[in-house]
């Protein structure tokens, strides 16, 4: 069924009164059904965002796998250790941006529901891209440092690790 701009139309969940270029139904909030044809996706404000953490993100975790092979042996606990972290942020971070980019496929200008959860998936983002920076920062700062004291990588793998729990609950 599609909806033209002449005729009433209905919400094919909740049976109540759909509007000409209304998305969401009023009653329901279900999304309104379309023909494909009269789909245009326009991009979101988000979408650009996303990409650019995305590329960010991509960027600053292949710097972080690099330094982390240069710091320490394959055989080395902490090799182990930083590769799981890291391998585990990245699987996390790949979902966060698949559910962020189809949440960023529906219009969020009439969902201010949708609007707002897209924004906490923005900011969980950024916050994944964030800690990889630190992740890399306190890479260098052991490089140059004594390699015995590790009291700020362990206190930077708890910072990740209650990220990725974090995020696992939400």
């Amino acid at each position: 069924m599609a909806i033209e701009d002449n005729h009433n139309h209905f919400c094919i969940y909740c049976g109540a009164r759909i509007d000409a270029g209304q998305n969401f139904c009023s009653e329901c909030g279900k999304p309104v059904y379309r023909n494909e044809s009269e789909l245009k996706k326009s991009p979101s404000e988000y979408d650009a965002r996303i990409d650019e953490l995305e590329q960010e993100y991509d960027i600053k975790q292949g710097k972080a796998k690099e330094l982390v092979e240069k710091l320490f042996d394959l055989n080395h606990m902490a090799y182990e250790r930083f590769t799981s972290s890291i391998t585990k942020s990245n699987n996390l971070f790949s979902t966060q941006v698949s559910i962020a980019k189809k949440m960023s496929e529906l219009n969020t200008d009439e969902n201010p529901f949708v609007e707002k959860e897209l924004a906490n998936k923005i900011h969980t983002l950024e916050t994944f891209v964030d800690k990889m920076e630190d992740l890399i920062n306190e890479l260098i700062i052991h490089m140059g440092s004594n390699k015995e004291d590790s009291q700020d990588i362990d206190s930077l793998f708890q910072d990740m690790d209650d990220l990725i729990d974090s995020v696992k609950d939400y």
